[in-house]
């Protein structure tokens, strides 16, 4: 199901994030989507999100809130 992204946020506080099928703005940033994966173990996500390397939409993987003391991302 669609979420837009403030919704997604809200709802997976603290988690770990993989959606597909995003829609974006004119300036890139990511509106919603559809979460297919989520929990509070980031190599949990990464580790299930292979199983969608075949989908061709948009998608996008990210932490939903303030990130925890510690983690560091790389873009």
């Amino acid at each position: 199901m669609y979420l837009p992204i403030n919704e997604i946020h809200k709802k997976y506080d603290g988690q770990w994030i993989f959606a597909i099928n995003c829609d974006e703005s004119e300036l890139g940033e990511t509106l919603g989507g559809e979460v297919v994966l989520h929990s509070e173990r980031r190599d949990k996500v990464i580790r299930e999100m292979a199983h969608y390397m075949d989908d061709t939409s948009r998608s996008i993987i990210f932490y939903a809130g303030k990130l925890p003391e510690g983690v560091s991302v790389v873009l």
